[in-house]
């Protein structure tokens, strides 16, 4: 059975919780008011919630989610790269210096391209890197301090949101016991919607081998989770996935109603990355 803690027993422990479930495949389950609020467990003991976590929505989660990711997939890889330490950001190598006139400069550019390949979230297309600089401007004007975690997200975000990138148009799935799973997935590919049918061991493997088909890319699954986002038996999924290509490895992140299609949404947020780190520098 998981070990169920408050928020409050959780912020007093939260080193020694984490250890644990790092180095003994423990689950923690946070609850307040008996409802919860995070699940925290390790890869080794995240296909054991279908039958630890005694909450009506998560068994439903879970023991879709045993069914759907294949093995292989879910089993143990190398930890998701640790968040960026607080490390500031010098605003006049980012080309700002309102005091010396200065909103913005070709240096300041090539500054910041130079520090997201740095961070590995390398942007290769020009447009692109011009939008993420005219908004790092705008966040430097925003902000007192700049910080390098800041230049990483606002990457990711303006990558997401960038045309001719990787967009879920539908998916169908059908999972038997016994049978191999089946999904159907149409993407946007930027140039147009492609469909494919695949099958796999489950339906969040076969969706994925719809899109490697799709796409002609087939990366590996390094780590994936997936947690409530929201309150109550109808909540949302939130899937995080880490995946790895030709060296590169993005961390993608998906929310829905549907875990799989939280999953499916994660996978191809995590890919959009990896194209954009494939193309050739700027």
């Amino acid at each position: 059975m998981p070990l169920k803690v408050s928020p409050e027993e959780f912020e007093k422990r939260a080193r020694a919780l984490l250890e644990s479930v790092a180095a003994k495949g423990e689950v923690v389950l946070v609850e307040r008011d008996r409802q919860p609020v995070a699940v925290l467990a390790s890869h080794q003991s995240v296909m054991a919630m279908a039958t630890t976590v005694d909450l009506p929505r998560w068994e439903g989660w879970t023991e879709e989610m045993r069914r759907s990711f294949p093995e292989s997939g879910a089993a143990p890889g190398r930890p998701a790269p640790a968040p960026a330490s607080a490390v500031e950001v010098d605003k006049m190598l980012l080309g700002f210096d309102p005091g010396g006139a200065v909103v913005g400069s070709p240096a300041g550019r090539e500054f910041l391209a130079r520090e997201l390949r740095r961070l590995e979230v390398g942007v290769t297309d020009k447009a692109l890197l011009d939008t993420i600089y005219a908004a790092l401007l705008e966040l430097c004007e925003d902000k007192s301090r700049v910080y390098e975690q800041d230049l990483r997200v606002l990457a990711q975000e303006k990558i997401a949101e960038a045309p001719m990138r990787l967009r879920l148009l539908t998916l169908t799935v059908t999972s038997s016991s016994g049978l191999p799973a089946t999904a159907e997935v149409t993407l946007d590919l930027g140039h147009g919607p492609a469909m494919r049918r695949e099958h796999g061991d489950g339906p969040l493997d076969a969706a994925f081998n719809a899109i490697e088909k799709l796409t002609g890319l087939e990366p590996e699954v390094e780590n994936f989770s997936v947690v409530a986002a929201t309150k109550g038996r109808d909540a949302m999924a939130e899937a995080i996935i880490e995946l790895e290509l030709e060296g590169s490895s993005a961390v993608g992140k998906g929310a829905s109603a549907n875990t799989i299609e939280a999953g499916v949404h994660a996978y191809l947020n995590a890919l959009n990355f990896l194209m954009e780190a494939r193309k050739e520098p700027v």
